[in-house]
């Protein structure tokens, strides 16, 4: 399984935090953390991958919709799209 997310931080210091959650057992922080702890699937933090790089939230928030809805296997809630156009 895959997560697609969008931040303006650097990619290191997020997963950072998706793992430290996991460590602290706060699945209500993050899909990652909520799926590790109920299912306990592994992710592998070494391979991230970038995506898109987007310097402004509104276009980085349209591109990771985009990308949640081209890709079937992510962990991701559809509801992070309802706002997505269907045109896209």
């Amino acid at each position: 399984n895959s997560y697609i997310g969008q931040t303006k931080r650097h990619l290191g210091t997020r997963v950072k935090e998706h793992f430290n959650n996991i460590k602290l057992h706060e699945s209500n922080l993050s899909v990652i953390s909520k799926h590790k702890l109920e299912f306990n699937h592994d992710f592998d933090s070494s391979i991230p991958v970038i995506l898109h790089n987007e310097r402004y939230v509104r276009k980085r928030k349209i591109a990771e919709m985009f990308f949640i809805k081209k890709f079937d296997n992510t962990i991701n809630l559809q509801k992070d799209t309802e706002s997505l156009n269907n045109i896209y």
